[in-house]
């Protein structure tokens, strides 16, 4: 008796101790945190009540359009700032790669032109990266012609040096709302290629081709080294202002683009992938009709992923299938920037499991205040996500995500901000969407179904 007695004081006493330990630590962590300039804050989420219940359904593999958008009207987000030492790490080191180093542009253009693997455009770390930047915003060009591709202006400029880039002139201020009837309205907005990259890097998906912002002269640049094609679509408006139109699809003379004063234009600037990069296009599984009220089966059909899956087995869940986790990080990618035009996507060729590239980002923020939660349909509609994708959608909301943007593309001075603030406030918005999304999967599935470890 004196025996177990002696046994039980000597728990109490055990777990006492532990108890005082567990508490000095935490305060040594939050002193230390102060001390080190990280300041930790909760982050709190809407909490999903008993009556909000996701719908479960055992045929159905994720969830339903409807039900998420009333989701998103009931449920009010509030995110504090939160400044961690892993984003820190992650903000130093782009930063790192995005500084001038000053090389020789030939020796920038030898390496940048290896960076290209069936996996990714941008090596995990870059540190010619600001150098790339900085040639494509300041080399000379040395010829402009007709790209023959895609269906809107664009000009294919070869600077010296012999790299080539592609031209996408602004058509819209930065305040212009796109008020046609469709996400897809509209021309190429010029910035949303620019903000694509950045972004690109800050999710750590290095998909998207370096793309940067320069002020172009229509005459010295681009109508001065023009081939015969090129040069017939240029003329002077009224205002005796430089304006072309190009050879495309929609270019015709009444949607010219045309310069300002100096005869200057603004435009993105997107660096070409070598030629050794062969390109192959897929049709997305998620491809709109482009039809006046004609939907395409995945707007109709919840069981759309399930169905995918079966008719074929590159859409699989293993470790030696990423098509559809590449998907969903494109359909996340694409919602943040509100980009519902990704008809088609692009793989490297070659490579049965080549990454699903981010190519063509333009016919993005065209309205900051709609969010179209369609764009996230492989998402919600397969409930999967990469564990590694949603770490870092974690990571990037305590920044806010558009503060963090902002910061980055400072290195676009050049032609200024490249977002208003609505934009800006609209990415933080819909990334609060994104993994609230998530979220509901997990409470429909579980955690562990719906993080991929791979």
């Amino acid at each position: 008796m004196l025996s177990r007695t002696f046994r039980v004081s000597v728990g109490l006493v055990t777990a006492l101790a532990v108890a005082v330990l567990c508490n000095i630590y935490l305060v040594f962590l939050l002193w230390t945190g102060g001390q080190s300039g990280y300041h930790y804050e909760l982050i709190t989420r809407p909490v999903i009540s008993q009556e909000e219940e996701v719908p479960i359904n055992s045929t159905n593999s994720g969830l339903n359009l409807n039900y998420l958008k009333a989701m998103f009207n009931s449920s009010t987000k509030h995110v504090h700032n939160l400044s961690s030492r892993s984003l820190t790490s992650v903000m130093n080191k782009l930063k790192r790669e995005l500084k001038l180093r000053g090389e020789k542009a030939v020796d920038i253009l030898n390496r940048s032109a290896k960076w290209v693997s069936p996996s990714s455009l941008i090596p995990s770390f870059t540190p010619e990266l600001g150098d790339v930047i900085k040639y494509l915003q300041t080399a000379p060009v040395i010829r402009a012609s007709l790209p023959h591709v895609g269906t809107q202006l664009k000009v294919m400029l070869t600077l010296e040096g012999g790299q080539k880039a592609l031209l996408k002139p602004q058509w819209y201020d930065r305040e212009h709302r796109i008020d046609g009837p469709d996400v897809y309205s509209g021309a190429d907005r010029h910035n949303g290629e620019i903000i694509g990259f950045y972004l690109s890097l800050l999710l750590d998906l290095r998909r998207t081709p370096v793309a940067v912002g320069r002020m172009i002269n229509l005459t010295s640049d681009i109508l001065a080294n023009a081939d015969n094609d090129l040069a017939a679509t240029f003329f002077r408006n009224n205002q005796s202002h430089a304006c072309f139109y190009g050879v495309c699809r929609y270019c015709k003379p009444e949607l010219s683009v045309c310069a300002g004063e100096g005869d200057l234009v603004e435009a993105a600037i997107i660096l070409w992938l070598p030629s050794s990069a062969k390109l192959k296009s897929n049709r997305s599984p998620w491809q709109r009709t482009y039809k006046k009220n004609v939907r395409a089966q995945w707007e109709t059909d919840d069981k759309f992923c399930t169905s995918l899956q079966k008719q074929n087995r590159i859409f699989g869940i293993d470790p030696a299938k990423r098509r559809l986790l590449d998907l969903i990080d494109a359909a996340v990618f694409d919602f943040l920037i509100s980009n519902g035009d990704r008809h088609h996507y692009e793989i490297i060729d070659g490579s049965s499991e080549a990454a699903v590239l981010l190519l063509d980002n333009g016919k993005s923020f065209g309205r900051p205040d709609l969010d179209y939660i369609d764009i996230l349909a492989p998402l919600y509609q397969c409930c999967v996500i990469r564990k590694s994708t949603y770490n870092r959608l974690e990571m990037l909301e305590s920044g806010p995500l558009g503060t963090l943007i902002e910061e980055l593309t400072l290195k676009d001075s050049l032609i200024g901000p490249l977002l208003t603030n609505e934009h800006v406030q609209a990415i933080n918005r819909r990334l609060g969407k994104v993994i609230q999304t998530i979220e509901l999967c997990a409470k429909m599935k579980s955690w562990d179904d719906i993080l991929v470890p791979y």
